[in-house]
């Protein structure tokens, strides 16, 4: 097994990688990275959670060029959900590499911002492919320089029926390129475009199946009436923060939602019902640990990158085995372990069993769940509340400036403060719960970086 150091990519990578204590690249990243380096055109199909982001991302970066403003790499991604955690982990990656600009644009978000931050293009842009041929059809967007594609969940994109936009996009590229195509899964739609847009493209399959083999699979014996008790036995039984219940409609969603939040549980709804500004904030609680429980339709089960996300619960089962991978796929990420329970009826056991890469490490009845873990009792489960403050980048915030507040205008320790989210116009900041009035009270009225900003706890 190599380390980074033998794919000999340079200076600003290779230090930012040992600061990120990655040392052996993950099998998809061992296979992928020479070749994309070689200048080849590659198909991978990789398990979920394998690092296939930084397989295709550290190479884009060892070469992008950072005296050139002009897009020179193109990452088109299925979701906004997606678009934002790949150009995170992009940006995470090119710490140290300078005068780099990396940019998401997708639907939800300003049309005109994006549009103006075009006066300095990004050399790397991250981009659903509506928002991208918006930007195409009001010429607004040049990507006449581009000389690396990414299409990154191709089976999504086709599966979401973008396959129109896809075309329009590369029609606007130059055709000598460099492109690389990721997916979960290989239908003949996905075949077909890696036909159409990759030349005599190397294959990569890191694995044969997209369960990670770190993670343990438990299924729960329920009659669908006794789903709900089911579940609330078993999230009382475990320690329930950073787990995400899967349900395959924003019905059945909002009502298991309110079913947990009226048995104490600190639970909240994403789906594709709600505005994105409020999916937004939503996501947000759950990465800082305000919201233990998320309950979600597929909308999460692509784009949900989360270190603390430790269990998945199916409460439902998806129509097919690929979604119920990607679901899965969730939480044991790069390496780390993780378990996924799903609640199962008799039929749903029979689907399980004829799905071929899904094998399931133990059964449970309801009567058999782990008794209540006291440790993780609903009404402790949520030790973080959130702030919002009505000021972000385009304000010069920094996550330094909101930590220095709090210690001086709060009285916080710097251990007190959780996870700190700094936005365009406004930040979010996780806060001890049974303090978070009196912190937003003493914030507004004192000074961050020496200015007054509005300040709130999210509700």
């Amino acid at each position: 097994m190599p380390s980074f150091q033998d794919l000999k990519l340079n200076d600003a990578l290779t230090q930012r990688l040992h600061e990120l204590d990655y040392h052996t690249p993950t099998p998809v990243q061992e296979a992928t990275i020479p070749l994309l380096l070689q200048g080849h055109d590659v198909a991978g199909q990789a398990e979920t959670g394998s690092g296939k982001t930084a397989a295709y991302g550290l190479p884009i970066l060892h070469q992008v060029n950072t005296d050139l403003q002009q897009v020179q790499a193109l990452v088109i991604v299925p979701t906004r959900e997606l678009a934002v955690q790949v150009r995170q982990e992009l940006k995470n990656l090119a710490q140290q590499i300078p005068n780099l600009k990396i940019s998401a644009f997708y639907g939800g978000h300003a049309f005109s911002q994006e549009r103006a931050s075009l006066a300095f293009p990004p050399q790397i842009l991250v981009g659903t492919p509506g928002r991208l041929t918006d930007h195409l059809k009001r010429q607004t967007l040049d990507l006449g320089a581009v000389k690396q594609l990414v299409l990154d969940e191709a089976d999504k994109l086709l599966e979401m029926g973008f396959e129109e936009e896809l075309d329009e996009v590369m029609t606007a590229l130059p055709r000598r390129r460099q492109t690389l195509l990721f997916s979960a899964t290989m239908p003949d739609g996905v075949n077909e475009l890696i036909s159409n847009s990759l030349k005599n493209p190397h294959f990569v399959k890191a694995t044969a199946t997209t369960i990670p083999k770190q993670l343990r699979l438990i299924g729960v014996k329920a009659e669908a009436k006794a789903k709900k008790e089911a579940l609330t036995a078993l999230l009382a039984g475990i320690d329930h923060a950073g787990t995400v219940v899967f349900a395959n409609t924003r019905a059945t969603t909002d009502a298991l939602t309110s079913h947990l939040q009226a048995q104490q549980f600190a639970a909240s709804a994403l789906h594709g019902g709600m505005e994105q500004p409020d999916r937004d904030k939503e996501m947000t609680l759950f990465r800082n640990g305000t919201t233990a429980i998320l309950v979600a339709t597929d909308l999460a089960a692509r784009g949900l990158d989360i270190d603390a996300l430790s269990t998945i619960i199916h409460y439902e089962l998806p129509d097919d085995e690929a979604a119920y991978l990607h679901r899965s796929g969730r939480t044991g990420r790069a390496g780390k372990s993780g378990t996924v329970y799903t609640l199962a009826s008799p039929r749903e056991e029979q689907k399980l069993r004829d799905w071929g890469h899904v094998r399931m490490d133990e059964w449970l009845k309801p009567e058999n769940l782990p008794a209540k873990n006291t440790a993780a009792a609903p009404e402790t489960a949520a030790p973080f509340a959130t702030l919002h403050i009505n000021a972000g980048r385009k304000d010069k915030l920094s996550p330094r400036d909101i930590v220095g507040a709090l210690i001086a205008e709060a009285g916080l320790a710097a251990d007190q403060i959780g996870k700190i989210e700094v936005q365009d116009r406004f930040s979010y900041v996780a806060v001890p719960k049974d303090r978070s009035q009196a912190i937003a009270s003493k914030l507004m009225n004192g000074k961050i970086k020496g200015r007054k900003f509005k300040v709130q706890v999210v509700r």
